[in-house]
């Protein structure tokens, strides 16, 4: 048994074949699937995509994304917070949330000379921040989106010690792996395991608990090496599988079945149940 912790199976690049890529998903061994929202406005058909379908159990987790400031508004927060308790022990997550220095404008940089696609670094930490306090408030755990930003996303997090979760497409050091395993949360383990560039990525994951570790294929994006400039797809997480129990010397249903569990309990997976509309 697969767990993809991290697919947008709610994208537009689904809405054509949703179905059979869901029957490909269950072929290849994956049967449950963990589906993160990056907006309000989008939060709707996240929704949707709950309960079992072609065999494949689906879990909706809300949140915005830090890449997408422009899409939020401050009283999306309230919206959060409203749909949690609408929905209580439904969503199995407040994510994707997080902070990413990428592409951001600095403090003196006037609005008219920025790109619309930045954000200051205050804005995206007070928004992760609020968003924080939320998944406290309703005891979730978090799906982290992390880029040039860990030693500040640790700093924040030891203010929340009781928020775990999973740190999405971990692209930090073994150090910081560290001090985010050691507060709760799981290393996400991607489609770059498998790049021929990504040996300090392959090096990091063998050294790592593999009870710390969490699979994702965060389709349609970061495709595994054969499917590099395609369409990503959730069956992909039996390559990357694969390719971690390679790593570690260790066979698929090894990796498979620890890392599920690993996510089935950071996330309370066993608790949640269906949404009904």
């Amino acid at each position: 048994m697969l767990t993809d912790s991290h697919c947008h199976l709610d994208f537009s690049e689904f809405h054509h074949d949703r179905a059979i890529q869901l029957h490909q998903a269950f072929n290849a061994g994956v049967r449950r699937i963990v589906v993160p929202g990056i907006s309000r406005k989008h939060w709707g058909r996240t929704l949707q995509l709950n309960g079992e379908f072609c065999g494949v159990r689906l879990y909706p987790a809300l949140g915005m994304h830090p890449f997408f400031m422009s899409d939020h508004k401050a009283e999306d927060v309230e919206e959060l917070d409203r749909l949690l308790s609408q929905h209580p022990g439904q969503i199995a997550a407040v994510g994707e949330i997080g902070l990413d220095f990428s592409r951001t404008k600095s403090s003196t940089e006037k609005d008219e000379d920025a790109d619309s696609s930045q954000s200051s670094k205050e804005e995206q930490l007070a928004l992760f921040e609020s968003q924080l306090k939320v998944a406290q408030k309703h005891g979730l755990p978090v799906i982290l989106h992390v880029v040039k930003a860990h030693d500040q996303t640790l700093k924040l997090l030891k203010q929340y010690p009781d928020v775990k979760g999973i740190v999405h497409a971990y692209s930090g050091s073994l150090s910081q792996a560290e001090q985010y395993v050691k507060q709760g949360f799981l290393i996400g383990v991607g489609g770059a395991i498998t790049w021929p560039t990504s040996n300090k990525k392959r090096e990091l994951f063998t050294q790592l608990p593999l009870e710390s570790l969490a699979l994702e294929t965060d389709a349609p994006d970061m495709a595994p090496d054969g499917l590099k400039g395609q369409r990503n797809t959730p069956d992909q997480v039996a390559v990357i599988a694969k390719a971690l129990a390679e790593c570690r010397g260790m066979t698929v249903k090894q990796v498979g079945r620890v890392t599920s569990t690993n996510v089935e309990n950071v996330l309370h997976l066993a608790e949640v149940c269906p949404l009904v509309f």
